[in-house]
């Protein structure tokens, strides 16, 4: 049981390095992304030296080591809470300004930020930075309650709001140290999701709005365990009330007989909505446009298809919708008719639920949507773990598209992103068939012959 010191060293140098990348403020060019890009590669490369060395406590840890990741995951966040947002992303501006406009007694679903009967909100700090000022809010109504309390706990304060981002995603890593446990797996893989740079940036940086929504999924798992159907369905209504695709996992949290989980999901859901249905069909927001083609970004498998299918036909894209639709429908049956999944298959269900989403349906892959995804492969270490955590440093790659020097090779930084991902899973598929047939019980006839 030797002492982690490697553990504290690269701690410390990763603190450094958080500190160091206190410089990614606004007003900062977006051609300082291609050095942001080798910033975070080395932040990446000492994450992964962390998680290998954890490898030799995994059967007999330290005392000290489980408050050394802790501690470290706590410092490396603070070192960036006081970063402005919005080098990388501009998202949380519209929170905060969502939360003033209820604040102010209106409903966010009504008007958009440009809107004439908003003016009087306008001011030089927050609106100024808004994207979109001509849409609707995207965020639905478990979303909006979080940023009217915030509006009203510190109104028009950015690094309030991110204070409670990363306050949630303290709470995250506990929750996932009391599952590790239950699940009879050393708390030291913690640090998976607990200094991945890719969390820390996204929801410590950008202050995105994943961090709010992690804690009740790991929620929803916890009370899976403990067989508290009930409340596993107002978790996973309250994840979908924060950012809607949590909503995907209802089939692999489902189990046999649990039929109450389904029905106190859907009502807890229709109660979310009930709040907001003043603005009538305004409540679903810009979410019609979200899922446009304008808004695509990021995409790995559909534009493939869109090729495929556009040899056939003038406008694939409703084809294509469609056949990615109901591909994620019929694995979403299939899991629904498992159910007698154990825990382990049931965060492993969660998991390919989440990949197979991101990879073929969903409009966008933005870089923290993976934040949930390392989320759940910290319960879930296996074959595939290296898939995910290599996607998770190439999704930023994303941030390089924008810059005009890298317009001529965005295939190959799509290619870069995704084909190792895709080799790996192939290639992890069929070591598991190859396994399977060469352990197989020989038949009589084999026997015979």
């Amino acid at each position: 049981m030797p002492f982690p010191w490697r553990i504290a060293a690269l701690g410390l140098v990763a603190f450094m390095l958080y500190l160091v990348g206190t410089v990614w403020q606004p007003p900062l060019a977006l051609t300082k992304r291609p050095l942001y890009l080798l910033w975070f590669s080395g932040s990446f490369l000492i994450y992964i030296a962390a998680l290998l060395d954890t490898r030799r406590y995994a059967h007999q840890p330290h005392p000290a080591l489980l408050p050394f990741i802790v501690g470290w995951a706590v410092a490396f966040r603070l070192a960036l809470l006081w970063v402005t947002p919005g080098f990388l992303s501009d998202d949380i501006y519209r929170y905060v300004w969502d939360g003033l406009v209820q604040q102010a007694g209106i409903n966010p679903y009504l008007y958009s930020p440009g809107a004439p009967e908003l003016a009087f909100l306008r001011d030089d700090t927050i609106f100024p930075v808004i994207n979109r000022k001509s849409a609707l809010t995207l965020y639905p109504p478990g979303a909006q309650l979080f940023f009217r309390l915030m509006a009203w706990v510190g109104p028009g304060s950015v690094v309030a709001l991110k204070a409670s981002i990363l306050l949630a995603d303290v709470v995250s890593i506990g929750l996932l140290l009391h599952l590790l446990a239950r699940l009879g797996r050393s708390q030291a893989y913690v640090l998976l999701y607990a200094w991945h740079p890719l969390v820390i940036v996204e929801l410590g940086l950008s202050g995105h709005l994943d961090g709010v929504m992690i804690p009740f999924v790991l929620l929803a798992v916890l009370w899976m365990i403990q067989n508290r159907p009930r409340l596993v369905g107002v978790a996973l209504a309250m994840a979908a009330l924060i950012k809607l695709y949590p909503a995907l996992l209802l089939p692999a949290l489902y189990r046999k007989r649990g039929w109450l989980m389904p029905v106190v999901c859907f009502g807890t859901l229709v109660l979310g909505y009930l709040l907001y249905l003043r603005a009538g069909y305004h409540v679903i927001g810009y979410l019609p446009q979200y899922i446009s083609p304008y808004e695509f970004y990021n995409l790995s498998l559909r534009p493939i298809l869109m090729w495929l299918v556009g040899l056939f036909v003038p406008d694939p894209f409703p084809y294509v919708k469609g056949l990615s639709a109901a591909i994620l429908l019929l694995v979403m049956l299939q899991c629904v008719r498992r159910t007698d999944k154990s825990l382990p298959q049931a965060l492993q269900w969660s998991v390919g639920l989440i990949v197979l989403y991101l990879l073929l349906v969903s409009p966008s892959v933005f870089q923290w949507y993976l934040v949930w995804l390392l989320a759940l492969a910290t319960l879930t270490p296996g074959g595939l773990t290296p898939a995910w955590l290599y996607w998770s440093w190439s999704v930023n790659l994303g941030y390089l598209e924008t810059l005009p020097r890298f317009t001529d090779v965005i295939y190959g930084l799509r290619m870069v992103e995704y084909a190792p991902v895709f080799l790996w899973i192939v290639g992890y598929w069929w070591w598991v068939r190859s396994k399977k047939s060469r352990t197989a019980p020989r038949s009589a006839a084999d026997v015979a012959g």
